[in-house]
């Protein structure tokens, strides 16, 4: 399962950094900016952040504007969506570390005060990720996770479903350097998974409190935020 899951992030972001930020903006709608903006909207006031699975650095760059003070760490597995990052930062005179490295199994220096991710959970294991970066959050640290989800309302489901198969068509012509992601993997890998239900199992095994789930845009997306004893 596990190399399964790798290989998978492989084929789907390999060579594509260049290109992520006009995708995913146009294939979610837009939707991308305001799920991310009610993602932001949970972190606490922080000195240390960690975001996983950074990629070209959309949420980390605006985690770091948002706290200028606090020290902003950015990893990932894809190197060319990390060298799309740091210039990026480098544009914006931000200051954030990024390392190339697999969030499972990433060792950290320090501790944090908020953990966020954009899109990691259908490709990590839960309870491996959490086991990994629960010692470097702090006592009443928080994190913010969020992810693409199959809605649940029979109607949405229709409508969701009749969206990726228009997306799916165009995005693979548009985009052919995404074409293994627009023949259908994306969306068949969304409806398979359960990562809300099992990040919620996860937090409540590793002793977090305060689990909240919020479902965005027709349940088609939605935001766990947890907090650490």
């Amino acid at each position: 399962m596990e190399n399964a899951r790798a290989e998978l992030v492989e084929r789907f972001f390999t060579g594509t950094g260049h290109s992520y930020d006009l995708v995913v903006r146009a294939c979610t709608l837009g939707c991308d900016l305001y799920w991310k903006r009610r993602l932001l909207a949970k972190v606490p006031p922080s000195r240390a952040i960690l975001d996983l699975a950074c990629g070209t650095g959309i949420l980390t760059l605006a985690l770091a504007r948002r706290n200028p003070q606090a020290r902003v760490v950015g990893v990932d597995v894809t190197e060319d969506y990390l060298q799309v990052a740091r210039q990026k930062a480098k544009d914006l005179g931000v200051n954030v570390k990024f390392i190339h490295a697999d969030a499972e199994t990433v060792a950290l220096e320090g501790t944090f005060d908020c953990i966020t991710s954009s899109y990691i959970p259908k490709y990590v294991d839960a309870g491996k990720l959490l086991e990994n970066i629960t010692p470097t959050l702090r006592p009443g640290g928080v994190i913010v996770l969020h992810d693409f989800l199959y809605p649940r309302h029979p109607l949405a489901r229709n409508i969701w479903h009749s969206y990726n198969r228009v997306l799916n068509f165009v995005g693979r012509r548009l985009f052919p350097e995404w074409q293994v992601v627009f023949d259908n993997n994306l969306t068949e890998l969304i409806v398979r998974s359960n990562w809300l239900e099992e990040f919620a199992a996860a937090f409540r095994e590793h002793g977090y409190v305060d689990i909240e789930i919020e479902r965005l845009t027709f349940g088609s997306a939605a935001i766990i935020s947890a907090k650490k004893k």
